[in-house]
């Protein structure tokens, strides 16, 4: 390979490593945006003869056109362009999720179409199209694209704007509704070409097509009402006055600029946040059920056996004075034995009861169908009819499930105790994500005089589980009514 050929294969790299060093300066800078990642283009045919044609078109018109509209100010034409590549570059981004951006460089692609014609069409068109490819690395192949889509856009409408004002000085209000057309103009034509590529590759339905077209309207209007007063400061005092209008445009936007990133810096702050308190949130939730299995181990180990000991001890005293038949004046020392025996029995049975409910080892063990079967089953025992429906693909998080578990518990644990109810249900489902719980009786209900009366007798079990759910991000809505009974229903991401 000789050194020429050389030269010429290494010359696109060394121009792509110029590029990816430019960006990489501005990005250090803070100024450059962060580039989005974007799909792989699928080269299909008819993709590649519609580009294809595209740029065989606008190159014909503007190797036809130029040839009768000189440029002798080509400092100015320059500078414009410049100034389009550049706030191209630095489009605002309109969101984190939404993938748009917004930049006023079509106004200025509007006034240099005007000012020098074909070549101000193809000169701007070449800034936006550079400053996108730059902004959002989109590859040669968009970029080519862009590069017709502006051009021809920027030629429509200089010929809408030179076929209604002319060569002459028409009135005032023929020049605004040329330039008004003609902005209309490059949006019907920027749309169209859009249009055509995004139906090869999406067909999209033709209700966004026209969403998509009447969202950007407004824009194109207000470009079309201020572009011509760039035409005639360029008349008026040259190069000065053009950029005299240009220099707040692009002021107004470095401010936007400036702006989105502050708002895009404090929302990932604010994420970042609640990304932290999510994961204390966690640990706090891990935490407490450990510590209410520790309880319940220590419960069940300890004071549990040394109140079966007791028992034990009381009866086998209790039985051996019946069996030695010496009663006398004992009797009721016999009695207190046996009374004292069955109370540790009835002590041991509400502990392990209460055991179970702090650390129930059927959810660990068999899951919340079971677990939630288990306290069902402990209603039914008061006449209640109960309902369960789990769907048997739902999957929750240990965590989620034991929330999912706790308020059930204590939401039934309500209905036995207060609501004299014949029927309970109780269902879960999952939608868009969220787990949710509901738990409807026919119970007699209340009223929020009811809650608030029972909040201040000290029982705040219905306010911790709101807390509760709250503080895992989730909702918790309880509707009653005076002998209606009551609805509760619960909401809580499932991861």
């Amino acid at each position: 390979m000789t050194s020429n050929a050389a030269a010429a294969s290494m010359a696109p790299v060394e121009a792509r490593t110029r590029q990816l060093r430019l960006a990489g300066v501005l990005a250090r800078l803070d100024l450059l945006p962060k580039p989005q990642p974007i799909e792989a283009v699928h080269y299909t045919r008819a993709l590649v003869a519609y580009v294809s044609a595209s740029l065989l078109l606008a190159a014909g018109l503007f190797a036809w056109l130029t040839r009768t509209h000189p440029v002798s100010d080509w400092l100015t034409l320059s500078a414009a362009s410049a100034a389009v590549f550049l706030m191209a570059l630095f489009a605002v981004r309109m969101g984190l999720i939404i993938r748009t951006a917004w930049t006023p460089s079509v106004l200025v692609h509007l006034g240099v179409c005007f000012t020098f014609g074909p070549i101000g069409a193809l000169a701007t068109g070449l800034g936006e199209a550079l400053g996108v490819a730059v902004r959002s690395r989109n590859g040669w192949f968009r970029s080519a694209f862009n590069v017709a889509d502006h051009a021809l856009s920027g030629l429509a409408a200089w010929a809408v704007y030179m076929t209604i004002t002319g060569r002459g000085h028409p009135p005032l209000g023929i020049i605004v509704a040329a330039s008004l057309l003609a902005a209309m103009a490059h949006l019907a034509v920027n749309h169209a070409l859009l249009v055509g590529v995004i139906e090869i590759e999406a067909h999209p339905p033709f209700a966004r097509i026209v969403q998509r077209w009447l969202s950007r309207m407004p824009y194109s209007i207000g470009y079309g009402l201020s572009a011509w007063t760039l035409v005639y400061m360029y008349n008026m005092t040259g190069a000065v006055g053009f950029f005299a209008l240009v220099v707040p445009v692009i002021l107004l936007q470095g401010f936007l600029v400036l702006f989105a990133r502050r708002v895009e810096a404090y929302d990932a702050q604010q994420a970042a946040h609640q990304k932290e308190r999510e994961a204390l949130l966690q640990q706090a939730v891990d935490a407490s059920e450990a510590e209410r299995r520790r309880i319940a181990r220590d419960l069940h180990d300890g004071v549990v056996q040394n109140l079966a000991g007791m028992a034990f001890t009381l009866t086998a005293t209790a039985s051996e004075m019946k069996e030695k038949g010496d009663l006398n004046g004992n009797a009721a020392l016999l009695e207190l034995l046996e009374s004292s025996a069955e109370e540790t029995r009835a002590a041991m049975k509400d502990l392990r009861t209460l055991i179970i409910e702090i650390a129930p080892p059927t959810l660990r063990r068999e899951g919340l169908h079971a677990a939630l079967l288990e306290v069902l089953r402990t209603i039914e025992g008061g006449g209640t009819q109960t309902k369960l429906a789990l769907p048997s693909n739902m999957r929750l998080r240990q965590d989620r499930a034991s929330l999912v578990f706790r308020v059930a518990q204590e939401v039934l644990r309500n209905v036995a105790a207060h609501a004299e109810a014949k029927h309970v249900s109780v269902s879960l489902r999952e939608v868009d994500k969220m787990a949710v719980l509901r738990i409807t009786d026919d119970g007699k209900g209340f009223t929020a005089e009811d809650v608030a009366r029972r909040r201040a007798e000290g029982h705040v079990g219905t306010n911790a589980i709101v807390e509760v759910a709250e503080e895992a991000g989730g909702t918790l809505d309880i509707h009653s009514q005076p002998g209606k009974g009551t609805r509760v229903t619960l909401k809580v991401p499932t991861e």
